[in-house]
């Protein structure tokens, strides 16, 4: 019985110790988002057609780990759709952010904007929160609907493989990506539900990873990798 005992301890000692080092490692990096206005004006086509471009999410999409604002996600896209059109981007998304937040602060934001073309990038704080699925799922599909009802193309960015071997350990590493298989799952059956485009980072992100010096968001070349399957239109 002690021996079982001592082996459990050693266990809880173990899954403690490996999840205050992961939290610990990011604190003491602390990446900030890098400055930006939250409306970006980019494309210089006169007569063109205005793109008007909302970016909702977390600290992902407000492009922590970049070393400048010009290599985020959003700005990255905007610039791709600038070849050929005006493009104004909000950006309204916030480090942090969960599934709740974008519901009750980033969607009447959104809104507001009357944008034609929305990215949704949320759920890797609902799943460290140890946020339910159900409850994810339904501040989710609240979000998507207001979107769609709005008259936005709605594109839907699956949560990618985050985190490098060097700060998720076992067994946290096959839990957090089966949590995000899980979310992944009921982000691709509201894109069908609401016939908003589903965009699946995880394969990418899984195989190729590029981080920053958090080892947990993405380099400026980890942003760019991306933006090889964020193709909208």
């Amino acid at each position: 019985m002690k021996k079982f005992l001592l082996i459990f301890l050693i266990i809880i000692i173990y899954l403690i110790g490996n999840y205050v080092y992961f939290f610990d490692f990011l604190g003491q990096k602390h990446l900030a988002p890098p400055p930006h206005e939250t409306k970006t004006l980019i494309g210089t086509h006169p007569g063109n057609r205005i793109i008007k471009y909302v970016a909702l999410g977390d600290s992902l999409t407000a492009g922590v780990g970049a070393s400048d604002y010009q290599n985020s996600y959003p700005y990255l896209l905007a610039q791709k759709l600038s070849a050929q059109n005006n493009v104004e981007l909000w950006n309204f998304s916030q480090s942090g952010a969960r599934s709740d937040d974008v519901l009750t602060k980033q969607l009447p934001q959104a809104l507001s904007a009357k944008p034609n073309l929305v990215t949704l990038f949320i759920g890797i704080n609902d799943i460290h929160g140890l946020k339910s699925l159900t409850e994810f799922k339904n501040n989710y599909n609240q979000i998507v609907s207001a979107l769609q009802k709005n008259g936005a193309k709605v594109y839907l960015l699956s949560i990618p493989y985050l985190g490098s071997d060097k700060i998720v350990l076992f067994p946290y590493n096959l839990i957090w990506a089966a949590r995000t298989k899980q979310f992944n799952e009921a982000i691709k059956k509201a894109a069908l539900e609401y016939r908003a485009v589903y965009i699946d980072l995880y394969p990418l992100t899984k195989s190729a990873q590029f981080y920053s010096a958090d080892q947990f968001h993405p380099s400026d070349q980890g942003y760019k990798e991306w933006l090889k399957v964020i193709n909208v239109d």
